[in-house]
């Protein structure tokens, strides 16, 4: 069975990364009007219908 050393568990510097990396993706699509990665990617090489 596996066992979590829970002294060593700090999920503060990944929550603090996750929330800055939302906050960059979110003021990309604010910005720039386009999502970011390869949804965005793959969706502008698409025409629209």
């Amino acid at each position: 069975m596996i066992e979590i050393a829970w002294s060593n568990f700090t999920p503060w510097s990944a929550l603090a990364g996750g929330i800055l990396v939302g906050i960059a993706a979110a003021s990309f699509l604010l910005l720039n009007g386009r999502i970011a990665g390869i949804s965005g990617i793959l969706g502008g090489l698409l025409s629209p219908a």
